[in-house]
């Protein structure tokens, strides 16, 4: 038995418009407001190139995601005048809720993926490879939100896990989010220093950047769970494709090798050669075996023109 690993490289092998520059590119035409309100919090600006907006944040999106200048964000807030008789002592709650209001917009990233992913049609797809076959009892392991699976290759709903979501199951927004709990337990002690000297501005602002990145981490224990459906399964053979096998996914893997009980062998295939000796070294720190691994090159598995 088999257990295929999806990611957005299968996708875009396939044509489709997937990765994080068109999801910008789909901001940038739909919702140039939310953009614009965005990329300042990481210090991108309307005259950067193409290149330096990518550098900073959109080829390493989910990364990048707790990357944003907090600093920043901190000195603009608490210069902003309220306007209020009383000033701005003992109004920690209405400040809170101001900033969450002035600054909340960031956390509608998931909500416009979600409706970026619905904008990408999948109805004209044509299958591209042999290997992915419907009548075998092969199951598969996405990470993507589309259902090129279901649609193009007609494979079953209950052989599929989207490990964060899917439109097609109406699961909600996409999840989408960042692993580096530093900045999160930053934020808290910036916002403990603040309220230990009676800045309510600082502590209020705080306490919003903080909601963000919490908003953003992509805790995977919430969703590892759903690899249990493979416990128990014969499973001789893992093939990779269209991942990175990089970030804050990699404790999936490491559970899907324990569930293989570390025999299955790892058919991975690259599609960035600069990359796949890292993907390599990845999968060996995260318990895969060396004489588990094959790299492959993605043209043997687009077997269909």
């Amino acid at each position: 038995m088999k257990i295929f690993i999806i990611g957005n490289g299968f996708d875009r092998g396939h044509k489709l418009k997937t990765n994080y520059w068109d999801f910008r590119s789909f901001l940038e035409r739909c919702y140039p407001d939310f953009l614009y309100n965005f990329e300042i919090n990481y210090d991108i600006y309307p005259g950067f190139s193409e290149d330096e907006k990518k550098e900073l944040l959109w080829n390493e999106f989910e990364s990048n995601l707790a990357n944003i200048d907090e600093d920043i964000i901190i000195e603009n807030a608490t210069s902003i005048d309220m306007g209020l008789e009383g000033g701005d002592i003992g109004i920690e709650d209405t400040l809170y809720q101001y900033f969450s209001e002035e600054f909340g917009y960031i956390n509608k990233l998931s909500y416009y993926l979600k409706l970026w992913v619905q904008s990408i049609r999948i109805r004209d797809l044509l299958a591209r490879t042999t290997m992915i076959d419907s009548k075998s009892n092969d199951m598969y392991v996405t990470f993507n939100y589309t259902s090129v699976l279901e649609n193009v290759y007609k494979i079953n709903e209950n052989k599929i896990i989207h490990i964060h979501g899917s439109l097609r199951r109406r699961d909600g927004n996409p999840i989408i989010g960042h692993g580096n709990y530093t900045r999160i337990e930053k934020i808290k002690e910036i916002q403990k220093k603040a309220d230990e000297i009676f800045d309510e501005k600082e502590s209020s602002i705080s306490r919003v950047i903080g909601d963000y990145y919490n908003s953003t981490y992509k805790n995977v224990n919430r969703y590892i769970y759903k690899l249990d459906a493979l416990k128990n399964q014969n499973i001789d053979e893992v093939i990779v494709i269209g991942h990175s096998l990089s970030g804050v996914d990699m404790p999936y893997f490491t559970k899907i090798n324990y569930y293989t009980k570390n025999k299955a062998k790892w058919k991975v295939y690259y599609y960035d050669k600069d990359k796949k000796n890292q993907m390599y070294e990845n999968l060996i720190e995260f318990g895969i075996k060396e004489k588990q691994i094959e790299m492959k090159d993605p043209i043997e598995f687009y077997d269909k023109v």
